[in-house]
């Protein structure tokens, strides 16, 4: 090789790190590597230089370019000013090693005194490849700690999900979107596809927008952020999950279950009609999901059944229907109280003075003021006026029905015993106004539309186990969904909702209903005063107080024959934990007699008003 003319390729690099640094740039490289070659004789022929690429690997186009020139004898020696700009890979180095060996090429470095030409030289090749390696792992162990350390203090990369904000750069709930966000989860849980869902968006102008897809809908659904995790690098083999990073806007339960609710949607969806119990009955044989299926009546009428597809079983869905009649009654009650006492009691403890709504309203004004301002200047179109217009008024209108909202959240005075009276008087009104309470089922079941009744089964049912016995189909369990219970759990810990157990029966069949928390027997008396206050009619509840073991098996109480019925259980606790091996129960019950002589009086009443008539 000695006696051979050395053409030389001058290899020179530099990347988006190395340009920050000082004297290291491709000029100066170039310019002490031109010197080097004259130095030892070499004729250079071509400079070929990467700029802002790192050497992590060889897919580097004047690199490749110079190795096609190496591989085809157009040079014979490439010079660098280090074995770092060539390569910082182990496995590179060798690779490269082997090519310049079989075409007869050198390597010859200016700085370091890494070389092909001896075996010292290509001992240094790789111990400086090796510490260049090792750099580079160092390097990104750093930045992956980094990274860990940013996302854990809710510090994530991309781009900001719809229902969040940047403060300081850490990603924090907005409280101006993420209804938005916690309402698409409601809705397909209620059992709206996708694509329902981006229309009724479009329909009301969410956001000001008409644009709401399918797709959009899918990927909130199946963004882990919104309950509170993050994965990173998801497309790669081998992603990272990290749990409760930010704030979420929906539970973990409630995730979950759309994603269970999307998975059977998979099996069996049906959008041309409307089904009370898609994705909720458990066939009895295979504890499959059952799909659901109507046929029409020449008359117009449709029938409703579900089908099990693997093993062909078939459900009326009027029989379904005939023996969940009460269960229905108890929901539309629960949902009355969830939504009329239960979320505002829940709104008026949430601490929402911190959102100035009129503040921001004003400067949403000041905005749509300018929009117009623009607009008639003739400086925007018409087109993209509208589009931003409608976007500010659909956030106006947003935070005055918030603010009117936080208006009368803030003027409530519910107390938990007041919630608590609201479910013992639906219960007295069984044996004080049984006529009343007769009509409001019946009206109840009246005004429940099919679509009503599918969303109450979807928004507190999660499935129901069914099973024939002797040719006649059986209820055997009823699940409500994880999310739903999960959450009176939550309310009752953060902001004090009742929470009642119902473990015991009446001989009519009746739940009574018992405090999950212990009451002092003050405040259990008090109780059951405040109670008999506000019951109008003259009917006569007693209270007790009696002694019950641990497990509440021997309850030693028992009402005065058919002339009374337990209303309601208080575990007595006064104050202190109840680890004893006995409980006390404050019980509260009904005169059934006087309950009667109520009746009768009203009965009299009614008739003495007609016959005045």
């Amino acid at each position: 090789m000695s006696e051979e003319k050395r053409i030389a390729g001058i290899y020179i690099r530099v990347s988006t790190l190395d340009q920050a640094r000082e004297g290291f740039s491709l000029g100066e490289q170039e310019a002490r590597l031109k010197d080097f070659c004259k130095a030892k004789q070499y004729e250079v022929y071509k400079v070929y230089a990467d700029e802002g690429i790192s050497a992590k690997n060889d897919k580097r186009p004047a690199y490749q370019q110079m190795m096609n020139d190496v591989k085809n004898g157009t040079i014979n020696v490439i010079v660098a000013f280090k074995m770092d700009r060539l390569t910082r890979s182990v496995y590179d180095v060798e690779k490269l090693m082997k090519i310049v060996k079989e075409v007869g090429c050198d390597i010859d470095c200016l700085a370091d005194e890494s070389n092909t030409t001896t075996s010292n030289g290509r001992m240094v090749m790789r111990i400086m490849t090796s510490v260049s390696q090792n750099e580079i792992e160092k390097c990104s162990e750093r930045t992956k700690l980094g990274m860990v350390g940013a996302i854990k203090a809710g510090h994530i990369p991309n781009r900001t999900p719809l229902g969040f904000k940047r403060d300081n750069k850490k990603l924090v709930v907005d409280p101006l979107t993420k209804d938005i966000v916690e309402r698409v989860f409601d809705l397909y849980l209620e059992g709206k596809s996708h694509q329902t869902i981006a229309n009724i968006y479009n329909q009301e102008k969410v956001l000001g927008k008409t644009n709401w897809y399918d797709s959009t809908i899918q990927k909130i659904l199946a963004n882990e952020l919104y309950k509170g995790d993050f994965v990173n690098g998801r497309k790669t083999k081998y992603p990272t999950y990290y749990e409760n990073v930010v704030e979420p806007i929906v539970s973990k339960e409630k995730w979950n279950n759309c994603q269970s609710q999307k998975q059977r949607n998979a099996r069996h969806y049906e959008r041309t009609a409307t089904y009370l119990f898609t994705n909720k009955l458990k066939c009895s044989n295979c504890g499959c999901f059952l799909g659901g299926k109507a046929t029409t009546k020449p008359n117009g009428k449709k029938y409703y059944y579900y089908q099990c597809k693997k093993c062909k079983t078939n459900y009326k869905e009027v029989d379904i229907i005939e023996l969940l009649a009460m269960q229905i009654v108890d929901l539309v009650k629960l949902d009355d109280l969830m939504n009329n006492y239960y979320t505002p009691f829940i709104k008026s403890k949430l601490n929402n003075k911190e959102i100035d709504y009129e503040k921001q309203i004003k400067e949403l004004d000041k905005q749509l003021d300018r929009i117009k301002a623009v607009y008639l200047k003739g400086i925007a179109k018409e087109n993209e006026f509208e589009k931003e217009y409608n976007h500010i008024e659909y956030q106006k209108q947003d935070l005055l029905k918030k603010w009117q909202e936080q208006k009368q959240y803030e003027s409530l005075n519910f107390t938990v015993d007041d919630l608590l009276i609201l479910e013992d008087k639906q219960h007295l009104d069984i044996y004080v106004r049984p006529e009343e309470f007769v009509l409001g089922l019946y009206n109840c079941v009246q005004d429940l539309t099919r679509e009503k009744a599918q969303k109450l089964i979807a928004t507190y049912i999660d499935n129901l186990e069914l099973q024939v016995v002797n040719n006649k189909l059986e209820i055997t369990n009823i699940n409500f969904r994880e999310d739903f219970l999960c959450s009176l759990v939550n309310n009752h810990n953060e902001y004090g909702v009742p929470l009642n157990y119902t473990l015991f029966s009446d001989s009519d069949g009746n739940k009574i209903p018992m405090n999950h928390d212990g009451k002092t027997h003050k405040e259990a008396y008090n109780y059951f005063e405040k109670l008999k206050s506000t019951v109008t009619d003259n009917c006569k509840l007693n209270y007790y107080e009696i002694e019950a073991d641990d497990k509440l098996e021997d309850v030693g109480f028992i009402p005065n024959g058919d002339y009374e019925k337990v209303l309601r259980l208080m575990v007595l606790s006064d104050g202190k934990k109840y680890n004893d091996k006995t409980l006390r129960l404050g019980v509260i019950t009904l005169d059934l007699e006087s309950a009667l002589l109520c009746r009768i009086n009203r009965i009299k009443e009614a008739s003495n008003e007609l016959c005045y008539i």
